[in-house]
């Protein structure tokens, strides 16, 4: 977004009527301005100014005799070039501290208090979305017999998968295992695994174990068709989508949306995980703060809606995506700020626990 045509008197009054607007939710007028921000310049300057913003696209006015209210390129503009992040209270970093490490070890607790933190600081709707179970990272490989015999000969049949990601996630299912492989095989296979796959993507050990010249070359031996089917089916786990939501009910308060046909899109919209996770999932990890405002989100529903964002890591791996959902007219510097804070104590809330 180019900013050449505006000057120092527009940014001001551009930074002013954002301001305003953000607190009151009404249009806003010369004198109001005037009165509020004492820029040393009359009331027919700063009207001249609003007209100049106006017909840059910056700002809009409702009806003729109302004040201006901010477009979203107006928005755009403040967020990228104008604002200043707000310095939180050392109270609101310690609280946001003392939460998220109060749940260190847990990672289903830390990744739910997370959304509330959010939501109770901010006033809008918080959520954390976990990483896409494919993308993350093998930590550890447990493969526990659960039908073997006492003398430890041929397996009857089933094994429990124990697959420990980097990201703190466990997930285990049960695993069909032919009667030809026994106890002592299955050990076998668990320490070749872990020492040949830890530290891989999911997504990546399924394409090795759908792959019969990859598995041999990770056991360095011709496989039988037994431990072929066993590695593939241990690695079998469907994608989940994980979103975290907590403080819907605070746009209630919100005057954009007091009219029902105005919440209904967006609340059928947060009720569909997979829709919510694919406009909440960053198109590939970044770093720092990132915002998204109005009608640059693509679903109906988020036409009135900005989403301030950032992702969480552990030792420089990204886990997930932390944020807030608001109205566009929201207190950007102060989300910004939340936002930030409450990713990096998360972070190092990981950097202890994983």
């Amino acid at each position: 977004m180019t900013t050449s045509a505006l000057d120092y008197r527009k940014r001001e009054v551009l930074e002013a009527i954002i301001e305003c607007y953000n607190q009151t939710a009404a249009p806003v007028g010369s004198r109001t301005i005037e009165r509020l921000y004492g820029m040393g310049i009359s009331a027919a300057t700063i009207r001249n100014t609003m007209a100049d913003l106006e017909e840059l696209g910056y700002v809009t006015q409702p009806h003729p005799s109302a004040g201006r209210v901010p477009t979203e390129i107006g928005y755009r503009v403040y967020v990228d070039t104008l604002m200043e992040a707000e310095e939180l209270s050392n109270k609101e970093k310690l609280l946001i501290q003392e939460r998220c490490a109060s749940l260190e070890g847990s990672y289903e607790g830390i990744i739910e208090q997370t959304s509330k933190i959010l939501s109770e600081i901010s006033h809008y709707i918080g959520f954390v979305l976990t990483p896409e179970l494919h993308d993350s990272i093998l930590r550890r490989l447990e493969l526990i017999p659960i039908d073997g015999d006492k003398d430890n000969s041929a397996h009857r049949g089933r094994v429990l998968a124990v697959l420990l990601m980097a990201s703190g996630v466990v997930k285990n299912h049960i695993v069909s295992v032919s009667k030809d492989l026994a106890d002592k095989d299955i050990r076998g296979i668990n320490r070749i695994l872990n020492e040949k796959l830890v530290g891989l993507s999911l997504r990546r050990i399924q394409q090795i174990s759908h792959d019969t010249a990859d598995l041999r070359a990770i056991f360095d031996t011709d496989l039988s068709d037994s431990i072929v089917a066993f590695t593939r089916d241990t690695f079998s786990l469907n994608q989940e989508i994980h979103v975290h939501l907590d403080g819907a009910s605070n746009f209630f308060s919100q005057p954009e949306f007091l009219e029902v046909d105005k919440m209904e899109p967006l609340f059928r919209l947060l009720e569909q995980k997979d829709r919510i996770a694919g406009l909440l999932s960053p198109q590939q990890p970044t770093s720092g703060i990132q915002v998204v405002i109005g009608s640059e989100n693509k679903y109906e529903g988020m036409e009135m809606c900005s989403v301030v964002y950032s992702c969480y890591t552990s030792h420089g791996d990204v886990l997930g995506t932390i944020g807030v959902i608001g109205p566009t007219r929201m207190p950007y510097s102060r989300v910004v700020s939340i936002v930030d804070f409450t990713a990096q104590a998360m972070s190092q809330v990981f950097e202890h626990t994983l």
